[in-house]
């Protein structure tokens, strides 16, 4: 949760115009349809302003949302639903549901009839709602609705505070929100999603991609209900991708999903060598039944990649892969299986950044002659229709990101004292022809180190015939590949998408810190800027097989608690100073004397004696520093003995184990549930207060009336909650900290997808 919730405050965009909300993300009402909406007026005056609980709020907002007569409704062709309800604890993380839940008619007959402790209520969601019973709960606060420019740039849009036991409880009601927007975008396939978050009866609207969050300012459904109403009624009458689906996803016929699981089944067995219960098991991770969808690619000619290829059908089901966080590439992989050949393929489907693609890079290495990396076979942006084959690609129909393009908006305020800065992300699928297991699933010391040699001859051919590294080598982009029955699988070298040339000296021409912080060398920890190189590569590499030694192979650390120690104070422990990360002090120590790897004693002395010679190459022994000086910056030397150690040594072929190593104990404190009844300040701390009578002053109230005008502007008057707000916010001096920007679509791109204001209709 406290990613999820560190993600969200960075990646944050708001208050927007509530108006300029529903306008910019939904299409207008058609004409047509006005009749089948129920009137806005006093829609939800059952709905209390504050409660002790969430229940009294969320029960008459129930109510007042599934009200209908006979030809009438909130939102035609959409029920809601109480979802916390169905959860065994509802009020535990990792059990708690929204508390309320929109689904179309007939995905809501499939969530009541699905056993209440699955997920199917986040899988079939259109959009949810969830709640706090009072508006001093509100995780963000607005600035003034006249506030100047001046005033916006400096004002702190993410509220504060008191009592401490408050501000968590607010923090771990709007983290959960985060982890039920986080899971839909994972069990759905989506390009965004809508919420809406109540603080009493103060609801924001909420729209999730993979760049970020936009939120809208906060406003009363009691006073103004045709807000809501307008929302829901035109969310209701949008198309499946204007409410945010993938369109470019379909269910598979009966046919496709039989050759689905017959090619996926022959070439688990293949894979694997298993038969029966095994086997049904081992397919049982990339097949779910009545769950196989058609995903298409729109590929680009590979001969010409400016131009678009054909559009191929690919068959998934369970991905290997699912991201569980909201923003950045957010990557799925897939075992497919090709509709149209029956091969058996792998598919990833990401979110880039504008730059490099991964199948150019894959395109480039391939013809380069470069080993054991995949074999690319398709690419390209997901479009929301597909263009024809032939046609010079652009970005105008691409689907991307929408975040990006209002963090520098008039009404964007800071969040955390900075100016909220994301970068544009565009839907991305690539295809290649090798489908294997990860390196977890090796079956000992002999698969260990001949998969991480293949790996090491990949990383060597890139660099001396493409000029590229990797920057990135870690144990999840190792997959190991059965090519010949009964010969041991290959290890090749996946996932490129961070990769960069490099210069005449063979550093790296990005200076930025990449790859997994467990696994990144002594000089990427502490001086990123000094240029990633292959023997930084190849120091990764070295981790990766002591890491995964220490996890798959036998040894005498049996103690859970003493090998999570080890592995955390070698591979993961990090400092923070002067706002920067620092680590690997452990790695450094054990290159000067070997002190870690001295503690563990494998079983295997085969694994003992590579371990010693690779980090003797990498860190010569004092003795021999000024012999073996260049034993690590010419490869030459660590390939000649690596070829010559898998030739003459019997190395065991199936010694691996599961070590069990002890999750970390997380300190709990104690934080307010919604079970517990909310008991806002009284009123005398907030009035009282000279400063906050004025602003109530120049802010004061009037009669808003329930049919107004288009375009009407709205000024309601500050709530006790945003008073008190404002008291907490004058007490603390804020700063301005300039950030590093972030690569953006540029040109007609974001011109073609400019934020003009659409027709409005009003329902009244």
């Amino acid at each position: 949760m406290r990613r999820h919730l560190g993600d969200s405050r960075r990646f944050t965009v708001g208050p927007m115009p509530i108006e300029e909300f529903i306008d910019c993300f939904l299409p207008p009402m058609p004409p047509g349809r006005l009749s089948e909406i129920l009137s806005s007026r006093r829609a939800f005056k059952m709905v209390p302003s504050a409660a002790p609980t969430p229940a009294e709020i969320y029960g008459p907002l129930l109510e007042a949302l599934s009200k209908s007569t006979k030809h009438k409704s909130r939102a035609p062709g959409l029920v809601f639903a109480n979802a916390s309800a169905r959860s065994e604890n509802p009020h535990e993380p990792g059990y708690m549901k929204p508390h309320i839940c929109c689904y179309t008619a007939s995905n809501a007959d499939l969530v009541a009839q699905s056993p209440i402790p699955s997920r199917a209520d986040l899988g079939y969601a259109e959009l949810f709602i969830e709640v706090k019973p009072d508006a001093y709960l509100d995780f963000f606060v607005d600035p003034p609705y006249d506030a100047t420019a001046e005033e916006l740039a400096s004002h702190e849009f993410v509220a504060q505070h008191e009592p401490y036991r408050t501000q968590q409880r607010v923090v771990r009601s709007f983290g959960q929100h985060i982890m039920y927007a986080a899971e839909i975008l994972a069990r759905q396939h989506r390009t965004f999603v809508f919420s809406i978050t109540m603080a009493g009866s103060a609801a924001r609207l909420c729209r999730w991609d993979r760049s970020g969050l936009i939120v809208s300012r906060s406003f009363d459904i009691r006073e103004h209900p045709d807000f809501l109403c307008e929302f829901l009624a035109r969310f209701a009458c949008a198309s499946n991708s204007q409410r945010g689906h993938d369109e470019t996803v379909e269910m598979a016929t009966s046919e496709e999903e039989t050759l689905f699981l017959e090619t996926i089944t022959k070439h688990v067995q293949a894979q694997l060598g298993v038969e029966g219960d095994a086997l049904a098991k081992a397919v049982s991770e990339h097949y779910e039944p009545g769950h196989v969808m058609a995903m298409h690619v729109h590929a680009v000619d590979m001969e010409n990649p400016q131009c678009a290829g054909s559009t191929e059908r690919f068959l998934v089901s369970r991905p290997v892969t699912v991201p569980l966080y909201v923003y950045g590439k957010c990557t799925r992989g897939y075992w497919a299986t090709q509709a149209a050949t029956g091969r058996v393929v792998f598919l990833k489907d990401t979110w880039r950044l504008p730059g490099d693609q991964e199948g150019t890079v894959l395109s480039e290495l391939n013809a380069a002659g470069v080993r054991n990396v995949p074999t690319v076979l398709a690419y390209g942006d997901v479009y929301v229709k597909a263009p024809p084959a032939q046609k010079k690609l652009t970005l105008s129909c691409v689907q991307h990101t929408k975040t990006d393009h209002y963090c520098r908006k008039p009404w964007a305020c800071p969040v955390l004292n900075k100016k909220v800065a994301v970068s544009t992300h565009i839907h991305y699928r690539l295809v290649v022809g090798e489908v294997g297991y990860g390196l977890e699933r090796l079956r000992g010391t002999q698969e260990l180190l001949g998969s991480t040699y293949d790996v090491f001859h990949a990383m060597r051919d890139a660099s001396d015939k493409a000029k590229r590294i990797h920057r990135d080598i870690s144990v999840r982009n190792i997959v190991l590949i059965q090519e010949v029955d009964g010969a041991p699988r290959k290890g090749y070298l996946i996932d490129w998408e961070t990769s960069d040339h490099v210069d005449e000296q063979g550093h790296a021409f990005d200076r930025v810190q990449t790859g997994t912080w467990k696994f990144m060398s002594m000089k990427i920890l502490e001086n990123p800027e000094r240029g990633h190189t292959l023997q930084d590569d190849m120091e990764s590499l070295l981790y990766v097989i002591l890491y995964c030694s220490l996890l798959y192979l036998p040894h005498n650390i049996h103690d859970p608690a003493d090998l999570h120690t080890f592995i955390y104070e070698f591979f993961d422990y990090f400092s923070c100073a002067a706002g920067r990360l620092h680590g690997g002090d452990a790695k450094l120590v054990n290159a000067g004397d070997r002190t870690w790897i001295q503690r563990v004693k494998f079983t295997s002395e085969n694994i003992t004696d590579w371990l010693n010679m690779a980090m003797d190459y990498h860190f010569p022994p004092r003795h021999l520093r000024r012999e073996w000086w260049d034993r690590w910056s010419n490869p030459d030397y660590l390939d000649t003995f690596w070829g010559a150690f898998m030739e003459r040594r019997d190395l065991e072929k199936d010694d691996a184990v599961q070590n069990k190593v002890k999750k970390p104990i997380q300190r709990i404190r104690t934080i307010e549930d919604s079970r517990v009844p909310f008991i806002p300040p009284t009123r005398a701390n907030v009035d009282n207060d000279a400063t906050l009578r004025l602003a109530q002053e120049s802010h004061p109230a009037r009669v808003v009336p329930h049919k107004r005008p288009l375009g009407a502007t709205i000024s309601p008057p500050l709530r006790r909650s945003e008073r008190l707000r404002a008291q907490l916010r004058s007490s603390k001096p804020t700063r301005t900290v300039a950030s590093r920007p972030r690569p953006t679509l540029a040109g007609n791109y974001q011109q073609e997808y400019s934020d003009g204001p659409s027709k409005r209709t009003r329902i009244c």
